[in-house]
């Protein structure tokens, strides 16, 4: 994926307008929920894939220790303007030198795999993210899912059938993304594939967004109350197996696998 293509990408669909739309509330709302339950007093934080900063600018805001890292300098001009004092730096989730190993209590990779196309690229990520966490600390690995983008998409579009045609899409409805696509997306499958390849395990899943992509029109008209409550709804039902391949998110909270790592956190 070209550095352009993403550039040109969130010149044009700015990431900070995104998380203060209602269905992005719930994703972040949701988020902090899960990412509460781990923090502890004094925890260093690394944010990978920062964007324009919402959620290192709401750690900080808590007293957390938060170096992020942003591919995009729109972002990081944007995400500078609002939070000066903030420690960020240009750099690629794939390769970041300038980060010592062990760095980070809890690392966040919420963004970068959006745009990492095959399990190839996905893992540089997923053993870097690894490299810069301490032992038995936390990695927050957020993923696009298969079947928002399949429903949404390809059949709500009505253009399943030439998608499956030209082989954009597989005999079992999974997208294939190509190398210079902007967007690659996973099945649960996927993803336990690959915390396998990478060495790590699983502490818990949660869908940060459930059911509020497909619901946005909705989300908009409803209440103040009732929408406090569908956020309190989808905290409640956010680790439900049953329901976490459905939205539009994942995110596969992981750690490093080792024999010292093997009594759960939290």
């Amino acid at each position: 994926m070209a550095l352009s293509n993403i550039e040109k990408h969130y010149n044009k669909h700015p990431e900070d307008l995104r998380l203060l739309r209602r269905h992005g509330i719930v994703e972040f709302e949701t988020t902090m929920h899960h990412l509460h339950r781990f923090l502890r007093p004094g925890s260093i934080l690394l944010d990978i894939g920062a964007g324009t900063g919402r959620y290192t600018s709401a750690l900080m805001a808590e007293g957390y220790p938060v170096k992020a890292v942003e591919l995009v300098r729109r972002n990081i001009e944007v995400f500078l303007k609002r939070e000066p004092a903030a420690d960020v730096v240009q750099g690629d989730a794939r390769s970041m030198p300038f980060i010592p190993t062990a760095t980070a209590d809890i690392t966040l990779l919420l963004g970068p795999l959006y745009h990492l196309i095959g399990d190839g690229e996905k893992l540089k990520a997923l053993r870097e993210a690894k490299r810069v966490t301490k032992p038995g600390g936390l990695i927050f690995v957020a993923y696009l899912m298969n079947e928002y983008s399949i429903l949404s998409y390809c059949f709500d579009k009505d253009r399943i059938g030439g998608l499956l045609e030209r082989g954009a899409v597989d005999r079992h409805f999974h997208i294939q993304a190509q190398p210079d696509e902007l967007y690659d997306y996973v099945r649960m499958d996927d993803i336990d594939r690959l915390d396998q390849a990478a060495g790590l395990e699983r502490v818990t899943v949660f869908s940060p967004d459930g059911a509020a992509d497909y619901m946005r029109t909705r989300l908009n008209r409803m209440s103040d109350e009732t929408f406090a409550h569908f956020i309190e709804y989808q905290k409640s039902i956010s680790e439900r197996a049953d329901l976490i391949g459905a939205g539009s998110h994942v995110v596969d909270v992981v750690r490093a696998k080792s024999a010292d790592n093997l009594t759960a956190c939290g």
